[in-house]
């Protein structure tokens, strides 16, 4: 299976480094930029949770015109899906798979919408990644990821491929039964975590050192269920904060999260597919979402203000 991955940040090139050590054909799309020229030039190094370090030859392309590609994982950042998609929408065949695995809501609509003779799946990360710096990842998430059905006998055949391939690389995958409860459910972990982080320059565990800290997270997240529920997918509320903050002591305590990453190196970030999409559904559905609206003003405010900050 010929695998291409749009997207060379920290979980792009994660999935690659793993998937290419296991002997997979798997490329990576980007545009150039200090990381992608050092793994052209030297390779990825993934440092796993021992400190363990390994070096995988990896090559990054930046043009896919006239390549066969079976299954195209989408990686990108939310806001740049349909930019850069838009920009490759000869470059593939009607019988390319597509799996979008990014943070937020609407991707696998965006993704359908340009590509709508394709196969398009979507699913949801459980283990995370970060760039330490040119070349280099940290793999500090290990949770379970998840790939939803497709109704296309071919593409549903490619997908139980690629899960094989993702578990024999160490990267724990199944499929889903119900992708958009899986999807709802990463999303409240975003919603708390990576926002809040964000604005306070925290690592996810230091978010709960105060009270203060998870009742935030805890409302966030409140707003997030009631508009979960009235989009049909039924969670849990109280299961649900309980295991986000389990999450954040334990699993993603030493993260720090992609929207903060962003932040700190003055980024757009994802927040109109996260919190911004949990405030745009509220609207739709006549739930109020103070907190959401207030925290993704907040993070639009420092986005347009970049320039202007005080050291």
């Amino acid at each position: 299976m010929n695998v291409l991955i749009i997207g060379a940040g920290a979980m792009g090139s994660l999935f690659a480094g793993r998937l290419k050590e296991q002997g997979a054909n798997v490329f990576l799309y980007n545009r150039r930029n200090s990381h992608v020229d050092k793994i052209n030039q030297s390779g990825l190094t993934i440092v796993e949770r021992d400190n363990q370090e390994t070096m995988v030859p990896l090559t990054v392309v930046h043009e896919v015109s006239g390549a066969s590609y079976d299954l195209v994982l989408v990686m990108l950042k939310t806001h740049a899906t349909k930019n850069v998609l838009t920009q490759l929408k000869d470059s593939f065949s009607v019988n390319t798979l597509f799996v979008t695995m990014q943070n937020g809501l609407g991707n696998l609509e965006t993704i359908s919408a340009i590509f709508p003779n394709n196969p398009v799946v979507a699913g949801t990360m459980g283990c995370g990644a970060s760039v330490e710096s040119a070349g280099r990842i940290l793999h500090r998430g290990w949770g379970k990821n998840w790939i939803g059905h497709s109704k296309d006998v071919a593409a549903q055949k490619k997908i139980g491929g690629f899960i094989e391939a993702l578990n024999c690389s160490g990267l724990e995958t199944e499929l889903a039964e119900d992708v958009q409860t899986v999807i709802w459910n990463k999303l409240f972990v975003n919603v708390a975590f990576n926002s809040l982080t964000a604005v306070t320059r925290l690592r996810n565990g230091d978010i709960l050192h105060t009270n203060e800290g998870q009742q935030l997270l805890e409302r966030i997240i409140t707003e997030a269920l009631q508009v979960a529920k009235a989009e049909g997918v039924s969670v849990d509320a109280q299961q649900t904060i309980a295991k986000c903050i389990k999450m954040g002591n334990e699993e993603i305590a030493t993260n720090k999260s992609s929207m903060l990453m962003d932040i700190l190196h003055k980024r757009k970030t994802e927040i109109d597919a996260i919190n911004g999409a949990v405030s745009k559904l509220g609207k739709y559905h006549g739930i109020p979402t103070p907190y959401n609206e207030m925290i993704t003003g907040i993070i639009r405010v420092i986005e347009a203000n970049y320039d202007l900050q005080v050291d």
